[in-house]
Order: structure tokens, then sequence, then C-alpha cells
């Protein structure tokens, strides 16, 4: 909810009238506001009144930001669009099927597609996230969010190259997004860009320490050769996070090690908490059939 709080006040009312440098303050602190990073939005917003303490938008766009954490505060969209006001109701009543009819109702409508791409990202329905998302871009090209919503998409369905391409367009909106430069790393490192994969995921790291940052590097280094600090990273890793791709990872690393015994004991774990990954089994029985012949 912390992301529509703002989201829903903001638009689409407000537009800077100002210079380049302004506009792109503007636009920075309105996606920091949308993802609810509300002091880094703030301190863009000074930095405009800074330069024009009279600038009308973004003297109530702060306004509207200080007010947000009030929880009485009503929503502009929710009070103003019907279409979103009704799929806000019936996603407190977990309506799922409401919630799409309420928001395909105005497909000329920017803000009802945009949602409807979020909703069905957030249940992974990656094609159909991809569809609104495109409309909203056609409906509001500078929206930096539905770049970086259509890149997840993408990354979804395992479509890489557009995945990329889509969060190269959403970086310039926000050259401080971890999320991004994380996402951007991972995608560079499935499409064999390793080095640039590195480049990113230290940029991301830079920003903020995040668990699944930290095994993007981990992964990173797997891919370059450096066997024994990805499984250094990964060990430490396993402690908080027990998940299959950071047990296939540990498995992978021992095996290139030699260390057939822990390959078994780790690619084990790993497919006993996911089946999807067809080429652990192969892998596990590689290993398996080497120990043997020790």
């Amino acid at each position: 909810m912390k992301k529509l709080v703002v989201l829903c006040l903001l638009f689409p009312c407000l537009v800077v009238q100002s210079n380049e440098i302004m506009e792109d303050y503007f636009d920075i602190a309105a996606n920091y506001a949308t993802y609810g990073k509300y002091k880094d939005a703030i301190q863009y917003l000074d930095k405009i009144l800074e330069i024009e303490p009279s600038n009308y938008d973004a003297v109530e766009l702060k306004n509207i930001i200080l007010r947000a954490g009030n929880p009485g505060t009503k929503s502009y969209l929710s009070t103003n669009n019907k279409n979103v006001r009704e799929a806000l109701t019936y996603k407190k009543q977990g309506e799922k099927n409401k919630i799409i009819t309420a928001l395909s109702t105005n497909p000329d409508d920017f803000w009802s597609c945009y949602l409807l791409a979020d909703f069905y990202l957030s249940n992974n329905e990656y094609t159909s996230a991809i569809d609104y998302y495109k409309k909203a871009i056609s409906l509001k090209p500078n929206y930096a969010q539905s770049y970086l919503g259509l890149a997840q998409s993408y990354t979804g369905i395992k479509d890489y190259k557009n995945a990329l391409d889509n969060i190269n367009k959403y970086l310039p909106y926000d050259k401080n997004a971890d999320i991004a430069y994380a996402i951007r790393a991972e995608l560079n490192l499935q499409l064999g860009n390793i080095t640039q994969a590195e480049n990113d995921i230290n940029k991301a790291l830079d920003i903020e320490e995040n668990i699944s940052y930290l095994l993007i590097e981990a992964k990173i280094l797997y891919s370059k050769g450096d066997y024994e600090t990805a499984r250094e990273k990964l060990n430490i890793l396993s402690k908080n996070v027990q998940t299959s791709e950071v047990y296939k990872y540990l498995g992978l690393c021992d095996y290139a090690l030699s260390d057939y015994t822990n390959a078994l004991l780790n690619l084990d774990k790993a497919i006993i908490l996911s089946d999807e990954d067809n080429t652990l089994n192969t892998t596990y029985n590689e290993i398996k059939s080497k120990l043997g012949n020790q």
C-alpha cells in the first residue's frame, strides 16, 4: 500500500513548468515518492525550491508527500477516478476478477492501465502485465515506473533482451535506483555479459547491501570462475537464506572445486526445495557417478 499512497495522490494534475534540470529533479522526486521513498523525494524537491522558491508544483508535491503520512489522507485517484475507486474496493474484498473488470473498463485511462499492469505483475501473469505496461507507456511515455515494471515482466518470461532494453530506459530517470542496477546485473549475467553484470551489482551494493543482491554477486563470481569466493559468500548467505538457488550455486561451486560429497548434499537440498530446474538432476547424477568412481 505504501507505493499506492502517493501514486494515487500525485497525478495527473502536476506538471513542472521550468528548465530541464528542475524537470529532471521533479521526475526523480515523483519516482521516489511513488515507491514510498519520501525522504529522497523531498531532497530533490528542496533542490528545486533552492533554485526557484516559488515553484508551485514543487511546493504542492512536497505538501502532498508530507500529508501522505497522515492515515486520514484521501487519495486523489480513489476519490476522483471511478475505476480506481472500484478496484481498490474489490481489492479489499479479495475480488480478483472484479479488480480486472474495473480497471479494464477504460482502456484509454493511463492509471487504469498502469495499475492493472502492476496487478498482473504482482500475480506473476507476465504476458498480461507486458500488454498493459505497453498501453500505459503509449498513454504516458515519460512515466519511468512503467519501464521498470515492463523490465520485470519480460524477466518473468525470460525475455532478457527486451528486459534489458527497458531497464536501460528506466535508469536515466533514477540513477540511484539500486533495484534497477541489480535487475540489470541479473539480465547481463543471463545474457553472458559478465563484466557489465559485475559493474552493475557493485553499483547496487554500493547503494544498499540487500541479500538478493548478494546472491546475484555470488552467481556472477561463479560465472567468472572464482569458485572459492563465490562459495564463501554463498555459505554466509545460506545461514539466513535457505532457498533452492542458494543451495544450487553452493553445490555447483563444490562441484567445480571437486568437493563431490558437499556438492551432492547441496544439490540434493536444491532439488528438494524446487523441481523446476531439470538440469540439476543431470548434474547430481554426474557428481554421484564421479563420487562412486573414487
